[in-house]
């Protein structure tokens, strides 16, 4: 082996005597850019390696320009004894590790390019900062446990007056506790007697006019620390109470502030569905068939 790598080292050096004499012996630097970038050091077989081949192998290798050329004309003479070998047929394991790095190369090449965080497009990144606009540009925000009774516009006067009623004693029933207890909406929603009087509840973010009606974001408006709750507040669509839990101040973030998390939440899920349809693109012209029948036999042991 040690004979082979001095083999390799001389004739590589041989090919450069020529130059060397036709620069007068003088040492020269092999550099990327500035010198001679184009110029032949060396040829294997008649492949030719450049003065830049020799620069870059440096950079990557971290060695000097004598033992960056030996490695070049190795590999090459390497990579031709390696072509010119009988073709050796593989094992199956081989097999399936070949077609494992060429899907890898081919994803690697045509697919991940395009699987970016930026190669989302602005307009689909704009669709959502549109859609979710109010998490982005609000006034004041109030968290609120609302206790609803809803009645819809279309009720009848006389289940909206019963509907009413069973608003004011729950009213009532509020006023009698002392204080403002945790859970205290929720253990009434979980009441046999409350649920038979059609009262519910749910947790919400409240500005003026959303997600409940105006009559309930003014209510909620002035509410200030937990615990606060309105009075009975009622529209066609419903009675509600309302609980201060906390609050957000008013906002107004640009979509161009807006993007970058945007399109940092959206990503994995966009990313697995371009996958897919890159895949499927590269399909195109495969006749593909699948046999559902088959699918129990998979959790067979």
């Amino acid at each position: 082996m040690r004979r082979v790598r001095e083999l390799i080292t001389a004739g590589a050096w041989m090919a450069l005597v020529p130059l060397a004499a036709g620069a007068g012996c003088r040492r020269q630097e092999f550099v990327p850019v500035g010198g001679l970038p184009t110029q032949v050091v060396a040829t294997v077989a008649g492949t030719p390696i450049h003065a830049a081949d020799v620069a870059a192998q440096m950079g990557r290798a971290g060695v000097d320009a004598r033992h960056a050329l030996e490695e070049l004309v190795t590999f090459e003479i390497l990579a031709r004894a390696a072509a010119n070998q009988a073709p050796i047929s593989p094992d199956p394991i081989e097999r399936e590790a070949q077609r494992n790095v060429k899907v890898q190369r081919l994803i690697e090449r045509e697919i991940e390019p395009r699987l970016a965080p930026n190669a989302i497009d602005d307009s689909d990144v704009r669709a959502i900062y549109e859609r979710g606009k109010a998490r982005f540009v609000h006034g004041r925000l109030v968290q609120v446990e609302v206790l609803c009774l809803f009645t819809g516009a279309r009720m009848n006067v006389e289940p909206r007056a019963r509907v009413e009623e069973n608003g004011r004693k729950l009213q009532a029933f509020l006023s009698t506790r002392p204080t403002a207890n945790a859970g205290d909406f929720d253990a009434i929603a979980k009441d046999p007697v409350w649920i038979d009087r059609k009262v519910s509840i749910t947790t919400v973010w409240q500005d003026r006019e959303h997600p409940f009606p105006p009559v309930v974001g003014r209510a909620v408006q002035s509410l200030s620390q937990p615990g606060d709750t309105t009075d009975l507040v009622g529209d066609e669509t419903g009675y509600y109470i309302a609980r201060y839990i906390s609050e957000k101040p008013p906002e107004d973030i640009s979509f161009a502030q807006a993007a970058p998390g945007i399109r940092q939440e959206m990503y994995e899920p966009w990313r697995r569905q371009r996958f897919l349809q890159l895949s499927l693109a590269l399909a195109q012209g495969h006749d593909i068939e699948v046999f559902p029948e088959t699918f129990p036999r998979l959790a067979q042991p």
